[in-house]
């Protein structure tokens, strides 16, 4: 089949796409058996964890139904295909910008959720002080905005959303300016809530009284986002220049590598050269193994944010600290 000027065929295009689900629902489920044996209970981190993948594995479908019109459509666009009757040509439009509606929402939907999950995950891990709390409120008010109105481009990206699904209502010059700038307002508010997600937590990382490696492995899980900032970014250039070249492929890619990352910072502890992770270590293979294991460590839980230094000590645990204050794994 051609490419239709998208830069790779359909069936590769939707290997890609299947092969990046497959590996993010595999570290999904290793992500909820770790919690459900370290933490013996789920929290909001996980809840949007598993939202975002879930909306993900829908928008990829919506994605795999639709790719054959797709490259129909824009094989004739491009002049690969003989252009069918206006009619028709009005009809393909409208059938794509259908499917495009459903597939965009589940797309800013999950991307969101996978930003969601992180800032959970911080409030958990970070959020004892209550300086930083009124800071990570404020950037999840930040990021749930920014969400909006990524949402608004969405539905009026023909002006008016009685409009979006009028062919001659959504080729007008000004429906054209308006998506052009629709495009980089998307952008804007997309990279400044994921470094909004970047930023949050290094302050209190590089506060912790733990080893330099370990600051450097926690920020980088925590930089992870930077590779979808340079997905967007490449996405935006080419809608902008009106270039399809590898543009679908790229936003597929910005997706399904944000849900990937979001399940990495529960296996931090599968690497870890501290005491503590290497004691989580042997309560996970216990169990794996199905052999017994006889540790204060199974009595691990979140609950241990209310224990004093001193206390967790006594058990065996000692969490790295920030002026004083304990501070709990990424798990």
């Amino acid at each position: 089949m051609s490419e239709a000027g998208q830069g790779i065929s359909s069936r590769g295009l939707a290997a890609v796409i299947w092969t990046l689900a497959g590996v993010s629902t595999v570290l999904l489920a290793g992500r909820l058996f770790i919690r459900s044996i370290l933490l013996k209970s789920f929290h909001l981190d996980d809840i949007f964890g598993v939202i975002s993948w879930l909306l993900m594995i829908i928008g990829m479908s919506i994605a795999t139904f639709e790719l054959p019109l797709n490259y129909q459509y824009s094989s004739i666009l491009i002049g690969e295909s003989p252009a069918p009757p206006e009619s028709e040509l009005a009809n393909m439009a409208i059938r794509l910008r259908k499917w495009d509606i459903g597939n965009e929402t589940c797309f800013w939907t999950s991307l969101f959720c996978v930003k969601l999950s992180f800032m959970f995950l911080y409030k958990i891990v970070f959020c004892p002080h209550s300086k930083y709390k009124r800071v990570w409120l404020w950037g999840l008010i930040y990021i749930v905005l920014c969400y909006g109105t990524v949402l608004i481009g969405v539905y009026g990206q023909c002006g008016d959303a009685m409009n979006l699904f009028s062919y001659e209502q959504c080729r007008t010059p000004y429906v054209a300016l308006l998506n052009s700038r629709i495009v980089w307002i998307d952008f804007f508010f997309n990279v400044t809530s994921d470094i909004v997600v970047i930023a949050l937590p290094m302050p209190v990382i590089w506060h912790l009284n733990m080893g330099t490696k370990q600051k450097l492995a926690v920020s980088a899980i925590c930089s992870l986002a930077m590779i979808t900032i340079a997905f967007e970014t490449l996405r935006t250039v080419k809608l902008h220049q009106l270039d399809n070249h590898l543009t679908i492929f790229y936003s597929y890619l910005e997706l399904l590598v944000s849900v990937l990352i979001s399940q990495l910072p529960s296996y931090r502890f599968l690497v870890s050269p501290s005491d503590k992770d290497r004691e989580h270590r042997r309560l996970f293979w216990s169990h794996v193994t199905m052999r017994g294991y006889n540790s204060d460590s199974l009595e691990y839980s979140m609950q241990d944010l209310d224990r004093t230094p001193r206390a967790t000590e006594s058990r065996g645990t000692t969490y790295s600290t920030t002026r004083g204050l304990e501070v709990p794994p990424i798990v």
